[in-house]
């Protein structure tokens, strides 16, 4: 067993980088150094007795344990782009606005044998998605610090997918439609209504044809003794909008 894995007990998760030193929880202390005598799926306790699982570092862990610098994309959101442009595993994928790296990361992780380059203009939030994608240990990903928009024209390759969660996302439309390769999909996440109107329409303008916006929403359901009911803890996280070059 290696480095990275992840110590859950109940709901409490903790991704442990290296195996040396000490972890402090509120549930107790935990001497690393004893998981090199572990394998996934044993426990190991706190000073205090508390058991915590061991499990593997997975995707599914990115949103929960990746570091955060701004608020990231939902899972949920990910996912209906994915399969919305039908990804390709070998797929050429251009990511505006790294921000924590979990778009980016979910793109490369599912991109096996294709490329990831992301875009980030803040080098605080650059860095932290360059540790994060270290941590998971992805390799297809080529970071770029810089602005989207004004770099945007330098690219010689086309792209299959462009992704944009940025500000500016009305502005970069035009240069994604450019970007893209013939049948090549524009996914743009934005929390607010107007901004996705006005990108709807730029895509229109631009010459993008099967453009949709619309948004995912997961209710949980909570099951008690009198009875079933949703849960919900976040109910809305944003917009997407998607079209096709074709």
């Amino acid at each position: 067993m290696k480095a990275p894995v992840v110590l859950k007990s109940g709901k409490n998760f903790y991704l442990v980088s290296e195996f040396s030193g000490e972890l402090h929880t509120h549930k107790g202390i935990i001497r690393l150094e004893e998981l090199k005598e572990k394998s996934f799926g044993d426990t190991i306790r706190t000073h205090l007795g508390v058991e915590f699982r061991i499990l593997p570092f997975k995707a599914s862990d990115f949103f929960r344990l990746f570091k955060k610098a701004p608020t990231p994309v939902m899972p949920k959101d990910i996912g209906m782009v994915i399969a919305h442009a039908g990804l390709q595993p070998d797929s050429l994928i251009f990511d505006a606005g790294t921000g924590s790296g979990v778009t980016a990361a979910y793109f490369a992780y599912f991109n096996k044998y294709g490329e990831v380059v992301t875009v980030e203009r803040r080098p605080e939030f650059a860095k932290v998605a360059r540790e994060n994608f270290r941590m998971a240990g992805l390799k297809n990903i080529h970071q770029i610090v810089g602005d989207a928009v004004s770099i945007a024209d330098g690219f010689k390759k086309e792209f299959d997918l462009v992704f944009l969660d940025m500000k500016n996302d009305v502005e970069m439309v035009p240069k994604a439609y450019s970007m893209l390769k013939q049948a090549g999909f524009l996914a743009i996440y934005n929390p607010y209504i107007e901004q996705t109107r006005a990108v709807y329409e730029k895509m229109l303008d631009a010459g993008f044809k099967d453009v949709e916006a619309f948004e995912a929403i997961k209710v949980n359901l909570e099951f008690k003794r009198v009875g079933t009911r949703p849960f919900v803890n976040i109910f809305h996280t944003g917009y997407i909008v998607m079209g096709r070059k074709v």
